[in-house]
């Protein structure tokens, strides 16, 4: 069996993500799941995240997980992290971060 080899994916968020926004966002992200084992959000720009977001992130890492990978979400504005927090998912948050993201990965 050849060694696994991983693959990285970077994207970068919009400023807003919310309801309006959550088709095309998911449109953008769910390719991206079946061609990654590390998929990096960078969220430097997100002024606005909106709970359907959110959720979307949350499924987003569940299916990355069920196919071996993981998801990393960088650079977190406050309003990123109030969003998460708003909704009692601080550890999720927490879970997602690189340092994170890099130890599941590689052991």
């Amino acid at each position: 069996m050849p060694p696994f080899e991983q693959s990285k994916i970077s994207y970068d968020l919009a400023a807003v993500l919310d309801a309006s926004s959550i088709h095309e966002l998911y449109a953008r992200i769910e390719p991206l799941v079946s061609e990654t084992t590390l998929l990096t959000l960078n969220a430097a720009a997100v002024e606005r995240l909106g709970t359907q977001a959110v959720q979307l992130f949350v499924a987003t890492a569940r299916a990355l997980e069920m196919n071996g990978g993981r998801l990393a979400i960088v650079n977190t504005t406050p309003t990123f992290r109030e969003a998460y927090a708003d909704l009692g998912l601080t550890a999720e948050l927490g879970a997602r971060s690189p340092l994170n993201a890099e130890k599941d990965t590689h052991g």
